[in-house]
């Protein structure tokens, strides 16, 4: 089944049936034609209902919102883990995520936007074939790999100040320093002595941060991004005239 193939496609309508419809959502041709495989040979409820290469695909499918959607964890689209799942969860779906080499950081955050399992790529066809079924449910299936994370609470991030972390956002924006400060309220002294804490509590856990670049994919694999937009107040609604 090539990518973007849908069930409209093969003949669905697209209703519910009874049965766990699961769509597959990787950017690798191989990966997403393995797991499609997998899903649409298992002997039992589970029907295959469309494979995708990205999530404007999924979404454009009139199989959508399947009951299942299995999701790599990093497309190459650059889209945050966290977003993706909590927008599919949103929607109705549940999710399993998949992923080769995932930052347990990822991992923390797409479980915490509601994703239900989380299976590593070198996983078998039973153990992903479990996790979807026990996500139909809705219920959690905790992968060895998924309990290492779970295990390790929020030792995945240092523990950032509020100042900290958004100076961190801010700065790695691509914002200049003054431009920092002067959203943040502060000094451009103050701003630098935020990014120096916050340089050096991640060297503390052996990771070092460097230019812009490093400060950008830091905010947003370590969830800093999100929780900095989930602070904004939401704008004012215009009153009706």
């Amino acid at each position: 089944m090539s990518p973007g193939q849908d069930d409209a496609e093969r003949g669905h309508d697209g209703g519910r049936t009874g049965r766990v419809r699961v769509a597959v959502v990787d950017d690798h041709p191989v990966i997403l034609d393995g797991i499609a495989a997998w899903v649409g040979a298992a002997p039992d409820e589970v029907e295959l209902v469309g494979t995708h290469p990205g999530l404007a695909s999924l979404r454009a499918s009139p199989a959508h919102p399947a009951d299942v959607v299995v999701l790599d964890l990093v497309l190459d689209d650059g889209s945050s883990p966290a977003a993706s799942v909590a927008g599919l969860v949103e929607e109705g779906c549940a999710v399993v995520v998949i992923s080769a080499d995932a930052e347990p950081a990822s991992v923390q955050r797409a479980v915490e936007a509601g994703a239900l399992a989380y299976v590593p790529k070198v996983s078998g066809r039973d153990e992903l074939l479990a996790a979807v079924r026990a996500a139909a449910a809705g219920e959690s299936y905790v992968t060895p790999a998924l309990a290492e994370v779970l295990a390790a609470g929020q030792d995945w991030r240092p523990a950032l100040s509020p100042q900290e972390s958004r100076a961190l956002v801010l700065f790695g924006s691509g914002l200049l320093l003054r431009t920092v400060a002067r959203q943040m309220g502060v000094g451009e002294a103050t701003v630098r002595t935020y990014l120096q804490r916050a340089r050096r509590k991640y060297a503390e856990r052996g990771e070092r941060i460097e230019g812009r670049i490093d400060w950008y994919e830091v905010g947003q694999r370590d969830g800093w991004a999100v929780d900095l937009d989930a602070d904004r107040p939401e704008p004012p609604r215009a009153g009706r005239g």
